[in-house]
């Protein structure tokens, strides 16, 4: 059995976890994403507690897969590549399919896919320097 280093997972679940509030923060893509999704930003989340709740789990769950896929001690370049292999070759190009079918927009499909993208980036970057 691999063995993990948890705070390192724990961390890099938490670094992405930030990571996902600043993408879609105000800041960045929040406004653009409420337009492309049709969610009034105005208006409050039916169960806050269960949706932050599950996207950490599913952050961590990220996370450990990564730190499977990795290994104990990843250099910054592999981590890296893997992260973005997953992040374009399997995530985002799923997410595609998902949205043609669907009928939305690329600009919505690229806030979505580029952020799983460089959220595998920012887990694996900090699987690869955590000590």
């Amino acid at each position: 059995m691999m063995e993990f280093n948890w705070l390192g997972v724990l961390v890099a679940t938490i670094l992405s976890f930030v990571f996902g509030a600043l993408w879609y923060s105000p800041l960045l893509f929040m406004q653009r994403w409420c337009e492309e999704s049709g969610v009034d930003p105005s208006k409050d989340m039916a169960n806050p507690v269960q949706v932050y709740l599950s996207t950490f789990l599913l952050t961590l769950m990220s996370a450990l897969t990564l730190a499977f896929l990795l290994g104990p001690y990843p250099s910054i370049s592999n981590a890296l590549m893997v992260s973005v292999l997953i992040g374009v070759g399997l995530t985002a190009a799923s997410m595609g399919i998902n949205y043609q079918f669907a009928g939305r927009s690329q600009m919505y499909w690229f806030i979505d896919a580029g952020f799983h993208v460089c959220r595998f980036a920012v887990i694996a970057l900090t699987l690869a320097l955590w000590p």
